[in-house]
């Protein structure tokens, strides 16, 4: 009875039929009095009374019954808005009052319709890769979770293979985006057969019972999970089976295109105990398959593991050290073959650890690449270097100074305000300021050399081809860019005496600079023959040990004024004395 008192109590039906039973109470309660005062204490008044409360129940069961009916379809949309608060989306209402109730729930059905398509929808985009329909990134992980999960119980082995595919970043940059996004199709098609092909032949084999799985995760690369394997050489297998199917060619946009293929692969659990742990010890494993050539296979190691981690405290010390200052230019001099005089100098980067003192560029430049970060210090070392030639006009030396230029510093559109904005800041004439460009960078978009090179040099900034004669110029696109310097590659200058055709190749680019009007120096000089050589040539300037090695602002400075000193009322075809390799 309680309970029953409780639920009419909670109940928008029992709620207004309580109301109405008050009601009719104060209503019997009225006729009762009136009764009492009228007529008397006698039988009609029981009779009155008991037949007044029985009207009173059927009237309130009545009542009851059709209050129930009418909130019926309210009960409905509670428990639907409770349904729905627990994302059980695929709940829908079957109100029939023929009312507006009805319209309300066939609103809120449509509503919550397309609210589950949608839903899929977002759960199909944030699982599968749009451009090849794979499982994406977050879904391989979680399937490799599960497995590495199910592995672990069931004390079974699985692997996970990370593929690269060699050459598309080229393709797509070269056809555009529409193409690389057709050519990813076309791999996922060939990758997702040679899956089903591997899977195949290695179920046959073993006693593999869960199909593999093909996703992509990566630009350009893709990995597959292997659930389960009965030894690690099975997954090196499986790996070349899939790597092979990418060695076809491919046609597209009437371009014949042959690809290739580097694999990393993981074990699991002994390269992982999670989805994320797996994926990155595969992914670990490819980036040392791609250094070491295409169309490898590794497999992950721990001392991988432990070359990361060492990158990645270098990473961090190389990003603290740009931040502190611990970086600095030092000065290489480039000496006029013609006069023995010093002409200018080259800024190199050094590194000033405060733990390991004087670093070698060799053991952080290539770190510096890796991660993004050449571009931030290859700017730090550009405002030393023009600060402290700076420096050095205000104490009455004025010689040009030449600092080199990464990739990744010229992909930046700013480039140009960037060099306008040092030269400003430090006070350095531009004459005084020149920009190495490797060959490389060069070749691979002249009409970007000539948009941000242009500006500087019609402002008197100088800029030079660096490495030139190791790459492939095209002598038409060359004649139109901003270039005043063809710098000599010093593997030419080292060849000589050694390989008969160095003294060729040096002589036919000194010949096409002086077609161009360009000067030229030569790098990696290390003896007077050679000097000797490149005067005779007509090289312009010398650039080595010969002349001086790397050194601070300070001792540049000291041994410009002592090499001029002492390059008095020398002969032109004389170097001083006392002051070769210096150190």
């Amino acid at each position: 009875m309680k309970d029953w008192l409780e639920n009419i109590q909670k109940t928008l039906a029992g709620k207004l039929t309580l109301a109405f039973v008050g009601l009719i109470s104060l209503v019997m309660l009225g006729m009762t009095l009136t009764l009492i005062f009228t007529v008397g204490y006698g039988s009609t008044l029981a009779w009155a009374v008991g037949m007044s409360s029985l009207a009173m129940l059927l009237a309130s069961a009545t009542f009851y019954a059709f209050v129930t009916r009418i909130t019926e379809p309210l009960r409905d949309l509670t428990d639907f808005a409770q349904q729905t608060n627990l994302k059980r989306l695929a709940v829908r209402l079957d109100v029939r009052s023929g009312d507006e109730l009805e319209i309300l729930a066939r609103a809120l059905n449509r509503m919550m319709q397309r609210l589950d398509a949608s839903m899929k929808r977002i759960q199909q985009l944030a699982f599968v890769d749009t451009i090849t329909e794979l499982p994406n990134r977050d879904r391989f992980r979680q399937e490799t979770d599960e497995a590495a999960k199910s592995n672990a119980v069931n004390n079974l082995v699985g692997a996970v293979i990370s593929i690269d595919v060699d050459k598309f970043i080229r393709v797509q940059e070269t056809l555009g985006q529409i193409a690389g996004e057709e050519l990813l199709g076309l791999v996922a098609e060939r990758l997702s057969a040679a899956v089903r092909a591997s899977d195949r032949i290695v179920r046959l084999q073993t006693c593999i019972a869960r199909p593999a799985l093909l996703a992509r995760t990566g630009i350009s690369e893709f990995a597959v999970l292997i659930p389960d394997i009965d030894d690690p050489t099975q997954a090196g297998r499986f790996a070349q089976l899939v790597a092979a199917g990418l060695r076809q060619h491919f046609e597209l946009g009437g371009h014949r295109i042959v690809l290739g293929a580097c694999a990393g692969i993981a074990i699991f659990p002994q390269d992982g105990e999670t989805g994320e742990e797996v994926l990155r010890s595969a992914e670990l494993a490819l980036s040392h398959a791609r250094n070491g050539g295409r169309n490898r296979s590794v497999f992950f190691t721990r001392k991988m593991n432990q070359r990361a981690l060492e990158k990645l405290v270098l990473e961090n010390e190389i990003r603290a050290g740009i931040e502190q200052g611990q970086f600095m230019a030092y000065f290489q001099p480039k000496v006029d073959l013609g006069t023995g005089r010093i002409h200018g100098c080259e800024a190199l980067v050094r590194w000033n650890h405060p733990t390991q003192g004087m670093v070698s560029p060799t053991k952080f430049i290539a770190a510096a690449e890796e991660t993004g970060l050449i571009a931030p210090l290859g700017d730090y070392i550009m405002r030393d270097a023009a600060k402290k030639a700076a420096g050095w006009l205000r104490r009455g030396i004025a010689l040009r100074v030449a600092v080199n230029v990464s990739a990744m510093q010229f992909n930046d559109d700013n480039f140009t305000a960037k060099v306008q904005n040092i030269l400003a800041e430090t006070g350095l004439p531009a004459s005084l300021f020149e920009l190495e460009i490797t060959e490389s960078i060069a070749m691979s978009n002249p009409d970007r050399v000539i948009r941000l090179l242009e500006p500087l040099r019609n402002k008197g900034v100088r800029i030079a081809i660096d490495d030139f004669g190791t790459g492939h110029s095209n002598l038409a696109a060359l004649t139109r860019m901003p270039f005043d310097v063809f710098k000599i590659d010093q593997s030419f200058i080292r060849a000589l005496g050694k390989d008969r055709s160095a003294p060729a190749m040096i002589e036919t680019i000194i010949a096409m600079a002086g077609g161009l009007n360009y000067e030229t120096v030569a790098e990696g000089v290390e003896s007077q023959e050679q000097a000797a050589f490149l005067k005779k040539r007509g090289a312009t300037l010398g650039q080595g040990y010969l002349f001086g090695s790397p050194m601070s602002a300070d001792a540049f400075e000291a041994h410009a004024r002592n090499w001029a000193a002492r390059a008095d009322g020398m002969a032109p075809t004389q170097l001083p004395d006392g002051l070769r390799r210096p150190s």
